[in-house]
């Protein structure tokens, strides 16, 4: 029995690749021409239902020689492999599936996939993580968002599976060779054969290395290569990818704009440029989901390609980030803080033959399965997101010189869970505020209002944050933010008036609620209240708790993600 078929199952909806040629039918696609990704080469039993990492090797050799490189994005506690058992052509920039990274990890990778992609115009750069499709998503993103212009779709006949190559040489025999998937030139095609018939014809391109290469002995860099990089210039209305010098930490001298793209909505419904969506004005954040979906999934399938909404956030933050545009509050060294005052769910009564059921799982009076509601707050470990901050992770870069492997190291911070709880918000009466600021239709919900376990809960401006919502014993999903982007600038510090206390509410629709599964789907919205901490105020940011802190809690989160992404 081949295992293809099995492979092709857990691959879902998400384009896979068949070489005849190497007898290989991978999870896996040409973005463009030079980017390609997959997912997670795997052996054992693994091998068995995800792409077998002696296959993922024979196809990239025989194609790319030794001009290629893997961004490999899976913690060491998920999957792990050596960077020998690939040559040593990996680069490791780790953080859990299902979830966005600490936002300074996406500079440091997009700048050494620019410095790999900038050295020699043959190179190619592969992306995974486990399925190859969020957190590669994101990366993917992420780089094209810091290129000047939005490259092509695949040109190269090399780039394309044996069927979509079919139609192509169609196209070219009835002359359409000035279609959007146009026909290299001849030059380009030449050394290319075409083998097989009718459905099963594919190219296959003899090269001299081909022959001279063992694919087992592929010719790869040391672990300390080093590659001198010139400074990327870029337009000022475009993205960047900063290469400069070690420097300290510079001064924040930001242009006020009349109009700038933040504070942005938590959500991306709205049209590119309406209020809430300047961010997305100019189109490129859109563009670039459209050619991840186009070329990642399947053309039956509707996904966005990058389907979780704190994965798309995410990109849009780095959007801004690459075009100078971040809000001064997150580009800035002094930190900024703000008080998470409630969260306030508005959950679908269950009704039908749901109430029984309901109350059997969740509990709650009357048989109505509504028991009560709580929600943790973590953030990624401390250290490591400082780690990452000080390789130049924030965007202004730290050096023209590279040392390839990525930022995970031996271990250190991917060895066991990458993030934390630092607070929980646990049940209580609505308050005044809070009943003001619900909707009109709020009856028609059932209304769960959390407040901090312990006085107050800090958190630092621009920093990432997750909340998880539960109901009773039951997960309900999650959701990261980094406040910076979605609050309007502090006001201008001002000693002749007591400090303010603004308040700010963020709404979370279902849309935005990362996996809202099983009794998520109850989920209608979702507010969350903050304050703006003035600087005075000496009250500490939360901390990160302890593994038994969180037990002692009931916070622990090594238990209730299992969950399953669309084209798994």
């Amino acid at each position: 029995m081949s295992f293809d078929y099995v492979r092709k199952i857990v691959s879902g909806n998400k384009a896979r690749f068949i070489d005849p040629d190497n007898a290989v039918n991978l999870d896996l696609v040409y973005v463009t021409d030079r980017i390609i990704i997959m997912g997670y080469p795997a052996v054992g039993v693994a091998g068995l239902y995800r792409n077998r990492r002696r296959d993922v090797l024979k196809f990239i050799n025989s194609r790319h020689g030794e001009k290629w490189w893997i961004w490999n994005l899976c913690p060491l506690y998920e999957n792990a492999y050596s960077p020998e058992s690939m040559h040593g052509r990996v680069s490791r920039y780790p953080f859990p599936d299902h979830h966005p990274p600490p936002l300074p990890l996406l500079p440091l990778a997009v700048r050494e996939m620019t410095a790999w992609l900038e050295g020699d115009s043959e190179r190619v750069a592969i992306i995974h993580c486990k399925a190859g499709k969020g957190r590669s998503g994101t990366l993917l993103c992420s780089y094209l968002l810091s290129l000047p212009d939005l490259p092509p779709i695949p040109q190269l006949d090399r780039s394309y599976t044996h069927k979509e190559l079919k139609q192509r040489l169609e196209a070219r025999e009835k002359g359409k060779t000035d279609s959007v998937n146009s026909t290299p030139p001849e030059e380009d095609r030449e050394g290319w054969v075409y083998v097989a018939s009718g459905r099963d014809v594919t190219g296959v391109q003899m090269t001299e290395t081909e022959s001279q290469t063992d694919l087992g002995r592929a010719i790869t860099p040391a672990h300390s290569e080093r590659i001198n990089v010139a400074p990327v210039t870029r337009s000022t209305n475009s993205s960047t990818t900063t290469l400069s010098n070690p420097s300290p930490t510079p001064s924040i001298n930001i242009q006020v704009d009349t109009n700038p793209p933040y504070p942005i909505d938590i959500g991306d419904e709205g049209k590119p440029g309406e209020e809430g969506q300047e961010d997305r004005k100019d189109g490129r954040v859109d563009e670039v989901f459209k050619l991840h979906s186009s070329r990642r999934m399947k053309p039956t399938s509707t996904g966005r390609g990058v389907s979780i909404p704190s994965q798309r956030r995410w990109c849009r933050y780095i959007h801004l980030l690459f075009n100078n545009q971040a809000p001064p509050a997150y580009t800035s060294p002094k930190s900024a803080r703000v008080r998470l005052v409630s969260i306030t769910l508005l959950l679908h009564p269950p009704s039908g033959w749901q109430k029984p059921l309901a109350s059997l799982v969740i509990g709650g009076s009357g048989g109505t399965g509504q028991g009560k509601a709580w929600a943790s707050v973590a953030r990624y470990d401390d250290e490591y997101v400082e780690e990452l901050k000080t390789r130049g992770g924030t965007g202004e870069g730290v050096g023209g010189q590279i040392t390839w492997g990525g930022v995970g190291g031996e271990g250190h911070f991917d060895t066991h869970k990458m993030f934390r709880s630092c607070g929980k918000m646990v049940a209580s009466a609505v308050d005044d505020d809070t009943k003001l600021a619900l909707p009109e239709d709020h009856e028609d919900y059932v209304v769960h209002h959390l407040t901090p376990s312990h006085q107050s809960l800090i958190l630092d401006r621009s920093r990432e944050f997750r909340m998880k919502f539960h109901l009773a014993s039951v997960p309900l999903g999650w959701a990261w933010l980094i406040p910076a982007f979605h609050l309007p600038e502090p006001p201008a510090k001002s000693t002749a008036e007591p400090p303010q206390m603004r308040t700010h509410t963020l709404h979370f629709p279902t849309s935005q609620i990362d996996f809202p599964l099983g009794p998520g789907q109850a989920i209608h919205r979702i507010l969350i209240k903050l304050e703006e901490v003035p600087e005075e105020d000496r009250e500490e940011t939360a901390k990160l708790m302890s593994d038994e802190e969180e037990r002692r809690e009931g916070v622990d989160d090594n238990k209730g993600e299992k969950v399953v992404e669309d084209g798994e």
